[in-house]
């Protein structure tokens, strides 16, 4: 196995490509997340150019890269990929910046360390389903009936955290506020400060995965807009029956039963 650093030297990646000695080459990676986006249209040129090598990208443990570079391998060190011994080469790519402010970091890889045409732009990347999960806990005209209790709606707010989803809490304070609806001290994501407007919480409801909350204006948004399966309705004092003839989720807020939104979401494929 060789190991190299195309750039440093006067050769370029392609120079040991084209001697056809190599059919297992990994690219050993030491940047961003950012920069390996951007590094996707160069290997997929690479592997168009020579479609008889196995090219790998070579990624230091921590990130899951594997979600761009479903292939790719992962080592504790540099000094572990020099040792990558499934591979022929292996080289490391160092993705300058500024030896020409003309061009973009894509174009002076091609140029300086690859050794092809220059390329430029950025592969579309797969689609995965939103991470949000809207949440609401107060009710504006009767929270001493609807609102969920704070010790509660923290266990709520961590279940969801536990799935690897986002929670935040939907509540805008728009002009018929409730002052006694205050934000709970364990919620750091939520809405309001941002301006008040049903088209706001409309678009934010929809480009959530599933609601979670009482009833409030809130419940009725996502019940117009969400797959009612994905709906959990938080109840206290009022049944959700009162709302709807619709089969949905409901948990009682006053004996809650831990981690019951965490199988919830569980059973929703969260």
């Amino acid at each position: 196995m060789q190991f190299i650093e195309p750039g440093k030297t006067k050769e370029k990646l392609k120079s040991y490509l084209d001697t056809g000695k190599y059919k297992k080459v990994a690219l050993f990676w030491g940047h961003g997340i950012g920069d390996s986006i951007m590094f996707q249209i160069i290997l997929d040129k690479l592997k168009e150019l020579y479609s008889d090598i196995e090219f790998k990208m070579a990624f230091p443990k921590g990130l899951d890269e594997e979600v761009i570079y479903p292939d790719a391998v992962f080592v504790n060190s540099r000094e572990e990929a020099q040792k990558l011994e499934d591979f022929d080469l292996v080289a490391q790519i160092n993705f300058p910046l500024e030896t020409d402010p003309n061009l973009t970091k894509i174009e002076l890889c091609c140029r300086e360390e690859i050794g092809i045409e220059l390329i430029s732009g950025h592969k579309k990347l797969p689609e995965f389903p939103s991470p949000i999960v809207a949440v609401h806990f107060n009710l504006t005209s009767l929270p001493e009936l609807a609102n969920t209790p704070e010790d509660v709606a923290k266990k709520i707010w961590e279940e969801i955290k536990s799935r690897d989803a986002i929670p935040i809490e939907s509540h805008f304070e728009h002009c018929f506020h409730n002052p006694v609806n205050k934000r709970y001290d364990f919620v750091n994501r939520h809405v309001r400060d941002c301006k008040a407007k049903i088209s706001n919480l409309i678009g934010l409801i929809q480009r959530s995965q599933a609601f979670i909350g009482c009833v409030s204006g809130n419940f009725h948004v996502a019940m117009s807009v969400l797959p009612h399966d994905k709906i959990c309705y938080l109840e206290k004092d009022i049944p959700v029956s009162r709302f709807t003839h619709e089969n949905i989720k409901s948990i009682d807020v006053k004996n809650y039963k831990d981690g019951s939104i965490s199988e919830w979401l569980k059973s929703i494929g969260i």
